[in-house]
């Protein structure tokens, strides 16, 4: 039987892991898949081939033994954040048989967090890990020496190189800005705005704020982005006629044109944050000190506009001045 390419040599990287990560998973030990794809999908078992001594046969047959494999494992892979569409998910389950194999479809993407659309489609079979999860999972399986032949371990590593280089595993989910103003408009009114179209990466679950030469203490969740927002009294009364969270909205567009710090009539972008008493706001346990310096020697400011860390970075123990982000 004709195997794949190790490593791809698709030009969409949405492709090129799909291809590269079944072509080492061909080439490794069925036993060892059998590890890596439980732990990355937190399941406890996934049996791809059964050993039974003395199995029931027919009517009184009873054989020695039997080597049996009943399965299917269909998989839908994203290398962009919030990419997954329900609809897509509900058309590729129609592929899972109803004959009692052991069947699912694995999605895997780079989401920090379960992407909505696996709930929405309400399919147990239907099991999402992101890459992280994955990675973690090899480097699992790879940690008995024995688990694994010289040449399965080098496959996998080169796998885990290979998802690194993609940008697949990248776990910065938070996105501090600077926030002279800002801030005092966050600890005021739990928001943060800024112009329209502004850019932010995809997978952000928290924002951050550096004022006065720190990332201060409040991390907040992020719990709603809106763009281009028209900021006008008839906006804001369009929107106290729909959601909870349009009502949100529209405070912070009256807030805005009664302090008059936004200018009326101009698009922006708004973000909906946890306040600074509340419990999705993490609280740092002291401010985190800029301490970058010029070729020269001169501070320079961490940021000018915005710039991306881990909660996991910013919250680990030791953690005082921002050259410490970067070692993490």
């Amino acid at each position: 039987m004709p195997r794949n390419p190790l490593f791809s040599t698709y030009r969409q990287g949405e492709n090129r892991v799909t291809s590269s990560m079944l072509a080492v998973f061909e080439r490794i030990d069925l036993s060892l898949l059998e590890t890596i794809l439980p732990a990355a999908a937190g399941e406890s078992s996934l049996q791809m081939v059964s050993f039974t001594n003395q199995p029931p046969g027919r009517g009184q047959s009873v054989p020695d033994a039997r080597i049996s494999a009943r399965f299917a494992y269909w998989f839908e892979v994203k290398t962009a954040r919030n990419a997954l569409d329900a609809v897509q998910l509900r058309e590729h389950s129609a592929n899972l048989g109803t004959d009692g194999g052991d069947e699912r479809l694995f999605v895997i993407t780079p989401d920090f967090e379960q992407p909505s659309a696996i709930a929405e489609t309400s399919n147990p079979r239907i099991v999402w890990f992101n890459f992280r999860a994955l990675h973690d999972a090899i480097d699992a399986a790879l940690g008995d020496p024995e688990a694994a032949s010289d040449q399965a371990r080098f496959l996998l590593r080169e796998l885990q190189a290979l998802l690194v280089d993609e940008g697949v595993l990248d776990s910065d989910d938070v996105v501090i800005v600077a926030a002279r103003f800002a801030y005092p408009e966050y600890l005021k009114h739990g928001v943060y705005v800024c112009q329209a179209g502004r850019a932010f990466r995809g997978g952000l679950t928290h924002m951050g704020f550096y004022a006065a030469g720190e990332i201060q203490i409040h991390v907040a969740r992020i719990r709603h982005r809106a763009d281009h927002v028209t900021f006008t009294r008839q906006e804001a009364a369009r929107l106290r006629a729909g959601s909870e969270i349009d009502r949100q909205v529209a405070d912070v567009i009256e807030a805005s044109l009664t302090e008059r710090s936004r200018e009326e009539g101009q698009q922006y972008q708004v973000f909906l944050l946890s306040r600074d008493d509340e419990p999705d706001t993490v609280k740092l346990s002291q401010a985190i000190v800029n301490d970058t310096l010029t070729e020269s020697g001169r501070p320079w400011a961490w940021t000018l506009q915005q710039r991306y860390v881990s909660l996991a970075g910013l919250t680990a123990p030791g953690v005082t001045v921002t050259s410490d982000l970067q070692s993490r």
